[in-house]
């Protein structure tokens, strides 16, 4: 790790800050260690600068991993995201198994709440899927009932995944049978996520798939993200769970969508 220019006398504590920040949003997952290596300072200045930023909600600190808080501009990282409501998660992974057949091709993005899914998928064999997910196609190599086509792309280490023009280009040229993801935010009538890169391939993921599934959990209703994914009606089906408002359930069903309702 290339440590910052220091030969100046040091960075004040708020540009430290920033850089700190920028690093987490950049590589995903960090150290006090590797960023007092990166910043050459004490373990105990990041451990200060790093509880100023906590206190700011500004990233989270769990069993000495910091990363990103989720907000509007920024998603958790891939292994806080698949630790977080991980009983609502199977049970809505479940409730889409339904969907899946044999001989399929089945498109899985980044998203967290299809992980549950992987396990059941040799039981659909053959069955081929389809994902630009690095940590999703590390559990599928130990599968060897299931084909697995690896979407490359710009590798984005906070989300163990792969985006931008390249991955585009490579899912613009399948044809998929269903698509399951999720969304870091919805209203009833649109889907949203924190980066634009993410955005755009959940876009072209659901323009080359025939059926639509999105899985989602209450609270992603009561979160906000900037760039739009799309709206609500390009999915056949939601499936959320209990905890969801009654009325958000009324609206996205007036839509004409179809909503699956698990009790948690």
């Amino acid at each position: 790790m290339t440590p910052i220019d220091t030969s100046t006398g040091g960075l004040d504590p708020q540009s430290r800050r920033r850089a700190i920040m920028d690093h987490v949003v950049r590589v995903g997952a960090t150290s006090v260690e590797d960023l007092a290596q990166m910043l050459a300072v004490s373990a105990m200045t990041v451990y200060r600068d790093v509880a100023e930023l906590e206190r700011s909600e500004l990233i989270h600190r769990k069993r000495g991993e910091i990363t990103a808080a989720e907000s509007s501009l920024t998603e958790s990282s891939s292994r806080l995201r698949m630790s977080m409501n991980e009983g609502v998660k199977s049970a809505l992974a479940s409730a889409a198994g339904r969907f899946l057949q044999r001989g399929q091709s089945v498109m899985m993005d980044d998203s967290s709440s299809t992980i549950p899914l992987i396990s059941a998928l040799p039981h659909y064999s053959p069955i081929t899927l389809v994902t630009n997910a690095e940590f999703v196609a590390k559990q599928v190599r130990n599968q060897p009932e299931v084909r697995l086509l690896l979407i490359g792309g710009e590798y984005e280490a906070w989300a163990d995944a792969y985006f931008g023009e390249l991955a585009e280009a490579a899912i613009s040229r399948l044809s998929v049978d269903v698509c399951m993801m999720s969304a870091t935010a919805l209203t009833p009538v649109h889907c949203f996520h924190p980066n634009e890169n993410v955005a755009r391939v959940k876009r072209a993921m659901l323009a080359v798939s025939r059926t639509k599934i999105l899985l989602v959990d209450s609270t992603k209703f009561s979160k906000s993200a900037l760039y739009q994914v799309g709206p609500t009606t390009d999915f056949d089906t939601v499936i959320t769970d209990s905890a969801t408002p009654a009325h958000i359930v009324k609206a996205l069903r007036d839509q004409g969508i179809d909503v699956e309702v698990v009790d948690i």
